[in-house]
């Protein structure tokens, strides 16, 4: 069989290719695909890190109250009680918004994860399949504690620390539990799982998307295609050397002269009609954004660094009220995590805990219908006039 070099002369031109495509991380059964999937690809950064950090902008509601210096806001009517408590000073200083951000992140994006609190610092840590060697379990088949191990680098040093730990999993004060670690799951369990994951069911969506705007960047760059270097019929073998030579080293603003009997011609090949990637990434992007029930201008608005802010008409202040129901719907199924957290820490009974941006759709859409209502009365005194 012959080999293709030895029919064809080839020379390189360099072209970076993100780490996700070159190291073809896609496996969503693997942990690290999984982890690194959220810390580098836009979408899924977005639609995990990026949502969580907007739901915990503002810290959330307790009843009875455990923040009671905190000034009530004017968009919120809710009735706290009092719970004789003020755990505003510990909260700030353990970082539980930090907390309570990674356990979301982590539960979201690998079904499940472990918080375990400590009476000193660091205060709290997140285990996920990075750590967890082992699960056990009791005769009832259900989760009692787990064994973590890790490694830490010392920052500014050459040295690495080797930590295990055996975690005995919190249940219910009632049960005279002394367990000190809390079994996070995310969702409904779905057959041996844990938690369900939140991005099993988007992430095709993901990796097709990736590999669209790579086809993209091709398409937009000297990659786009190759060039056919036709030789004359009298070359010689030092003068194709020079050729390749001079190939590697030329670039859009320079060029290359010989004899036609040397070089013939150099013609470039590229791809016919580009625009259609162009399109199915759209219709793509339409697609992902309907099924993580989120608006398209979310994604856009966090691609190109901002946060999302509804404002200026009704279209936008519809995109804000998906946002605000989706971020709800997250904070719901943390919601008894949190409340088992404060009891854990504080022996705090929490009757209730709800998120800031709770009363946030009823206002915005009282403004939408404000806005239609002036509407109609300025169509109502131009048909009068």
């Amino acid at each position: 069989m012959t080999k293709l070099t030895n029919v064809v002369d080839k020379f390189g031109i360099y072209t970076y290719k993100a780490d996700l495509l070159n190291f073809r991380v896609e496996d969503f059964r693997n942990w690290k695909h999984r982890e690194l999937t959220v810390q580098k690809d836009f979408l899924a950064k977005t639609y995990i890190t990026d949502l969580d950090e907007e739901i915990w902008a503002e810290r959330p509601l307790f009843t009875p109250n455990i923040f009671p210096k905190r000034e009530a806001s004017d968009l919120l009517e809710l009735d706290q009680g009092e719970s004789g408590y003020d755990v505003s000073y510990e909260w700030e200083l353990e970082k539980w918004d930090n907390l309570n951000k990674k356990y979301f992140d982590a539960a979201r994006t690998h079904r499940f994860c472990v918080v375990q609190l400590y009476n000193k610092a660091p205060w709290w840590r997140v285990f996920t399949w990075r750590e967890i060697t082992k699960i056990e379990y009791d005769k009832n088949d259900n989760p009692i504690g787990c064994h973590v191990q890790w490694d830490k680098k010392l920052v500014g040093s050459d040295l690495y620390r080797f930590h295990e730990e055996n975690l005995s999993f919190y249940r219910d004060e009632r049960l005279n539990n002394d367990g000190t670690a809390l079994l996070v799951s995310f969702g409904n369990p779905s057959g041996d799982e844990l938690g369900s994951c939140d991005l099993e069911a988007i992430w095709d969506l993901i990796i097709y998307i990736r590999y669209m705007l790579l086809n993209i960047a091709n398409n937009s760059a000297k990659t786009s295609g190759f060039y056919h270097w036709m030789y004359g019929d009298g070359i010689a073998p030092d003068q194709k050397q020079d050729l390749l030579d001079s190939a590697d080293i030329v670039g859009s603003g320079s060029g290359v002269g010989a004899t036609e009997t040397v070089l013939k011609k150099i013609e470039p090949i590229f791809v016919k009609n580009p625009e259609f990637t162009v399109l199915a990434l759209n219709e793509a992007l339409l697609l992902f954004s309907g099924s993580c029930r989120l608006p398209l201008s979310f994604f856009r608005s966090q691609r190109e660094g901002g946060s999302f802010i509804g404002g200026g008409g009704s279209g936008e202040w519809m995109d804000e009220i998906k946002v605000t129901k989706k971020k709800k719907y997250i904070f719901s199924q943390f919601a008894g995590v949190l409340k088992k957290l404060v009891e854990m820490r504080w022996g705090i009974i929490v009757e209730d805990v709800v998120p800031y941006i709770q009363s946030e759709i009823d206002t915005i859409e009282l403004d939408i219908k404000e806005d239609n209502k002036n509407e109609e009365n300025k169509n109502e005194e131009f048909v009068n006039a």
